[in-house]
C-alpha cells in the first residue's frame, strides 16, 4: 500500500537534484524491464545506494552516505542527507528499469519513481581515491514513455490563442479519458470570467458516475494556502506576529527547546526543520487522529532536521503547528475558522475537510494504481490510504469553480488587505532543488513564466492531484483537479499556463497582486 503523502512539489513538479557538481537537465529516454546490476565497483555502489535510498530509513541512508561518499566531494554531509531524504520523500523511491552504460568505474541507468510515472537517469562514478566510495553522482529527469499528461517541456512553447489552446487540450484530455488515463475537471478564466471549463472521466467507477465541473476533488497540499491566509488574518487583527515563536503562541507545545527556536515565518516557508509526519506510525494511527492535536506525538519530540532558517525542506508538520496556532488564537476549531473566515467570505459553497465517515454529495472517489510500478496496471479506490480527516497541512476537497472564487477573493482583497496579500504571496526562499524561477512564499508557491508571475499551490497523494495557477500579471486563472495519481493535474496545468497569450505590463517578479 502506498503511504498517503502530500507531495512537496510546490508549483513545478520537477525532480531536481545536483550532487558533486552534476547539474539537473531534462532529456528523453526509454525504459525497459528491470535488469540485474553488473557486479563491478560502480555497479555494486549503485545497488547499495538504491537499497539504502529505497528503505526510506534516515539512519540507513545516513550510514550509507558516511561509508560510501567521497568526503572531498561532499563539503556538507548534513545537507546532503537532507537532500537525499527530500528526494526519497518526493519520489517514494526508485525502481531500476535499465542499465544504459557500464564499466568498472562508471555506470548509468534509468529508474522509475514509485510515486509517479516519471523516469530519471542516474549516473555514478567511483571515487579516484577509494574504490568503495562514490566520487560523482547525478540524477536527471527523463521523459520516458509518455505519462498520462502532456509531453515534457523543452524550449519555451509557442503562445496560442485561447480558443485554439482549449480545443487542443480538450481533444487530448477526451482521448486520455476514453483510454482511462485522465479523470478530473479543468477551468480556465480571465479576470474572473470563465473562458472554458469541462470535466472528464468517472467520479465513481463502480457506480459509473461521471465527473462534472461541480464534482468535488481532494486537494492534497493546496489547503496550505487557506492556512496561510488564516494566519495572515490573525496577524492583521494584532493577535500574532510572523516573528513570534511557537513557544509564544503555544506555551504548552511538548518540545520546549524546539518551540523556543521556531518562528511563524519559518513554519510558513518550510524553513523550520520540523519535517514530516507521514511515517509508518501515521499509517497505523491515522483512523484515530480526529483533531489536529492528535498529530503532535508523530513529530513533536523529534529533533529538528536542521537549525531553523538555515535550510529548506517541505514540512507538513510545520503547517500542522500553524493550524494549532489558529485554533488557540481564534477560539475556533481549524475547520470552523476556515469555513467562516475564508470559504464563506469567498462564496465557496462546495469546499471543506469533512471526515471520511461523512457522506459528501458529488465527492469523487480517488483511484490509484494497484501496482505502484505499473503505469497501465489496475486501478483501485484510495480509501484505505486516506486520513480520517484533512488537516491544516492539506487533505480537504473543493471544486474548480470554488477555487476560482478563492482566487478572485484573494486578488480583490476580500480576505486580506492589499499589503498583506502581497506579503504572503511574494516569494521568500528559493528551495535548492527547484529552478531559480521558483520560490516559496507563505503557504504559496511563486514562479515566473516568460517574465509573468504565477502564484498558487498544488497537491497530490495516491488517487488525488490538483493545481491552482493564479496568473497575476495577465489575469488568467488555471485550475486542474483529478481523482488520479500525481502528476497528471500538475502537468496539464503547466501545459496550459505555458501557452497562454499575453505579456506583463510590469517588471518581472513584481509583488503586485491585487488587480486594479
Amino acid at each position: 500500500m502506498k503511504m498517503p503523502r502530500i507531495l512537496p512539489t510546490i508549483l513545478m513538479s520537477l525532480l531536481c537534484l545536483a550532487i558533486a557538481g552534476l547539474a539537473v537537465s531534462q532529456t528523453s529516454g526509454e525504459s525497459t524491464s528491470t535488469v540485474q546490476v553488473p557486479a563491478t565497483a560502480a555497479g555494486n555502489l549503485l545497488s547499495q545506494w538504491l537499497q539504502a535510498f529505497n528503505s526510506g530509513d534516515k539512519d540507513t541512508i545516513q550510514k550509507f552516505l558516511s561509508q560510501h561518499l567521497d568526503p572531498a566531494t561532499v563539503p556538507d554531509p548534513a545537507r546532503r542527507l537532507r537532500m537525499e531524504l527530500g528526494l526519497r520523500e518526493q519520489t517514494g523511491g526508485f525502481e531500476l528499469e535499465k542499465i544504459e552504460s557500464s564499466s568498472e568505474r562508471q555506470i548509468s541507468g534509468i529508474v522509475k519513481e514509485k510515486n509517479s510515472a516519471r523516469r530519471a537517469r542516474i549516473t555514478l562514478k567511483v571515487s579516484d581515491h577509494d574504490d568503495s566510495r562514490i566520487g560523482e553522482f547525478g540524477v536527471e529527469l527523463v521523459q520516458g514513455p509518455p505519462p498520462p499528461g502532456p509531453p515534457a517541456e523543452g524550449p519555451p512553447p509557442a503562445k496560442e490563442p485561447v480558443s485554439q489552446l482549449t480545443q487542443e487540450v480538450d481533444a487530448k484530455l477526451t482521448e486520455l479519458a476514453a483510454d482511462g488515463e485522465f479523470s478530473g475537471a479543468v477551468l480556465l478564466a480571465k479576470d474572473g470570467s470563465v473562458l472554458w471549463e469541462k470535466a472528464y472521466g468517472l467520479a465513481d467507477r463502480e457506480a459509473k458516475i461521471l465527473n462534472t465541473v461541480n464534482t468535488r476533488f481532494r486537494l492534497g497540499s493546496m489547503n496550505k494556502m487557506f492556512t496561510s491566509v488564516a494566519i495572515a488574518q490573525l496577524v492583521q487583527q494584532g493577535k500574532l506576529k510572523f516573528t513570534d515563536t511557537v513557544a509564544q503562541v503555544l506555551p504548552d507545545y511538548p518540545n520546549k527547546q524546539v518551540a523556543a527556536k521556531v518562528t511563524v515565518e519559518q513554519l510558513l516557508t518550510h524553513t523550520s526543520g520540523l519535517g514530516d509526519y507521514f511515517t509508518p506510525e501515521f499509517d497505523q494511527k491515522k483512523d484515530s487522529m480526529h483533531e489536529l492535536k492528535d498529530y503532535l506525538p508523530l513529530f513533536a519530540n523529534r529533533p529538528l532536521e536542521f537549525e531553523p532558517g538555515k535550510d529548506w525542506r517541505y514540512s507538513n508538520a510545520g503547517f500542522l503547528v500553524l493550524g494549532l496556532m489558529i485554533e488557540r488564537l481564534s477560539g475556533e476549531s481549524y475547520y470552523d475558522y476556515v469555513q467562516h473566515h475564508i470559504y464563506d467570505m469567498a462564496g465557496m459553497k462546495d469546499s471543506g475537510s469533512p471526515p471520511v465517515t461523512q457522506k459528501v454529495p458529488e465527492l469523487a472517489v480517488g483511484y490509484t494504481r494497484e501496482k505502484e510500478n505499473d503505469d497501465k496496471g489496475p486501478l483501485k479506490p484510495n480509501t484505505d490510504t486516506l486520513p480520517w480527516r484533512g488537516s491544516s497541512a492539506g487533505g480537504g476537497d473543493s471544486t474548480v469553480g470554488d477555487l476560482l472564487k478563492f482566487d478572485q477573493a484573494l486578488r480583490n482583497n476580500k480576505l486580506l488587505s492589499p499589503e498583506m496579500t502581497r506579503l504572503i504571496t511574494s516569494g521568500k526562499v528559493h528551495p535548492p532543488q527547484f529552478p531559480a524561477s521558483v520560490k516559496y512564499a507563505y503557504g504559496f508557491g511563486e514562479k515566473l513564466v516568460d517574465g509573468n508571475r504565477i502564484v498558487g499551490h498544488n497537491g497530490g497523494a495516491p488517487g488525488m492531484n490538483a493545481e491552482l495557477d493564479m496568473h497575476l500579471d495577465t489575469g488568467y486563472t488555471v485550475v486542474v483537479l483529478a481523482n488520479r495519481d500525481p502528476q497528471v493535474a500538475e502537468e496539464w496545468a503547466r501545459y496550459i499556463s505555458a501557452r497562454l497569450p499575453g505579456t506583463s505590463t510590469r517588471a518581472a517578479g513584481s509583488p503586485k497582486l491585487a488587480r486594479r
